[in-house]
């Protein structure tokens, strides 16, 4: 890779790493090939270097190339950081000590400081290798974050964008206290086992019931998998009864869970974890919301390079939004619209 003044760069010339504009909220992916117009776009935003391949590099892995990147390494060395406070701060709240909700907030905003984007923040952990003995509260500390995110993509305003990051950091702290062979078993769950876990709620409430946090923050903890049609637990409350803030958390728990690797299953790609809510319906985790989450992930992944389920390797081309999990894909010699291809889906983010 090399580095070149955006006035010497030309077309068909390759990115290496991504480029962020923060203020106008504008990103190409590292391996786009370069276009007149990308250029242009580039020079209008204020770019003024950008990191190019050289041939050698222009098939490299994206897991390579984005952890090779300055950016990714100082963001995970804060990371690791502000998760073992975090960590600490968990663990004090069977102390009897008080916990300070303004504590959590300055964590987020360290994270923050580090990042041009919630795109980009999503990208990053995408890509985190978890400790596995910290599962639980990585969990917990992804969810604060990008719930801090994905509030300001649903236009939450500023106080309740504090509440959200809140409630994704303590939701599921309850987790913490159940043993790690129910954490990390293989196999599915015995109705027994399922029962256990579901125990997490009451321990978390233990937890958090004496604590001066934001009202939200308990009936989040207590209603997180509640669903809009009833179908969630423990009461099986239907939309009018769920706290909004616990409906929301459940979509970010749920994208997180799903795009990180389980003792079951590998992470899936962002696409999968779209399929999962579009098979599901958006109106469990409420319509709203859901869909402009599920719209802005599946965009920030345009231009992608992705590996289809046959193997077939392409480039995300456009987004359809009656199936955003299926968009159009460009290989080398055709376009796919894997609308039109029920048996593909996208296994592997290249």
């Amino acid at each position: 890779m090399y580095e070149l003044s955006i006035n010497n760069v030309v077309p068909n010339m390759v990115l290496y790493h991504d480029i962020y504009c923060k203020n106008a909220n504008y990103m190409l992916p590292s391996l786009t090939v370069l276009t007149q117009e990308h250029i242009a776009m580039l020079k209008s935003h204020g770019i003024f270097q950008v990191t190019l391949a050289d041939l050698t590099e222009v098939n490299e892995s994206r897991y390579k190339i984005l952890r090779s990147s300055q950016a990714f390494n100082d963001f995970s060395i804060l990371y690791k950081q502000k998760l073992q406070h975090f960590i600490r701060l968990v663990n004090n709240l069977g102390t009897g000590l008080d916990l300070q909700a303004e504590s959590l907030l300055q964590i987020r905003d360290d994270i923050v400081s580090s990042l041009c984007c919630g795109e980009q923040l999503l990208d990053f952990l995408y890509y985190m290798v978890p400790d596995e003995h910290e599962i639980t509260y990585t969990h917990c500390f992804n969810c604060g974050l990008i719930a801090y995110y994905f509030a300001k993509w649903c236009g939450f305003f500023p106080e309740d964008c504090d509440t959200a990051t809140i409630c994704g950091f303590l939701f599921d702290i309850g987790k913490t206290k159940i043993q790690d062979q129910l954490i990390w078993k293989q196999d599915k769950l015995t109705p027994e086992e399922f029962v256990l876990m579901q125990h997490h709620i009451h321990l978390g409430y233990e937890l958090l019931r004496n604590k001066t946090l934001p009202p939200h923050v308990i009936s989040t903890l207590i209603m997180h998998h509640e669903r809009c049609d009833g179908s969630g637990y423990p009461a099986h409350l239907k939309e009018n009864r769920i706290d909004p803030f616990a409906l929301f958390i459940g979509i970010v728990d749920t994208y997180e869970a799903l795009t990180h690797p389980r003792a079951q299953r590998l992470a899936y790609t962002p696409f999968q974890a779209i399929e999962a809510f579009e098979e599901e319906g958006f109106y469990k985790y409420g319509e709203k919301n859901t869909r402009i989450i599920m719209e802005k992930i599946a965009e920030s992944n345009c231009g992608r390079r992705i590996e289809l389920s046959d193997g077939t390797l392409g480039t995300v081309k456009e987004i359809h939004k009656d199936m955003l999990c299926k968009p159009t894909i460009q290989t080398d010699h055709y376009l796919i619209d894997l609308r039109n291809q029920p048996k593909l889906s996208i296994t592997r983010m290249s």
